[in-house]
């Protein structure tokens, strides 16, 4: 027989603090501890494994990465573009009418 999880365990395997776990006890958002010595609580590995297994989602897909320098030259061609055409409407609007 496998040895049983204590709060510590469970804690540390999830990565939680031990108010985070007896919220979610609390909240029966996760298994129910087996019967512990005093006010120490045991869990069944198996089960929280299982539990662990039931609330991991699919892996979510990330965008491309964009190269950061690539993109800092996109911007700055923009930037240029747009420079040139507001510097093409003022002439426009500088000349003058006969």
């Amino acid at each position: 027989m496998r040895k049983m999880f204590t709060q510590a365990d469970v804690c540390e395997l999830l990565g939680i603090h031990y108010s985070t776990l007896n919220r979610m006890l609390n909240a029966s958002e996760f298994i129910a501890p087996l019967n512990g010595r005093g006010r120490k609580l045991l869990f069944d590995p198996d089960a929280v494994e299982t539990w662990i297994k039931s609330r991991q989602s699919p892996p979510i897909p990330t965008p491309a990465v964009i190269n950061p320098a690539k993109k800092l030259r996109q911007e700055e061609k923009a930037y240029r573009e747009r420079q040139e055409a507001a510097r093409a409407a003022l002439e426009r609007h500088r000349k003058p009418t006969r």
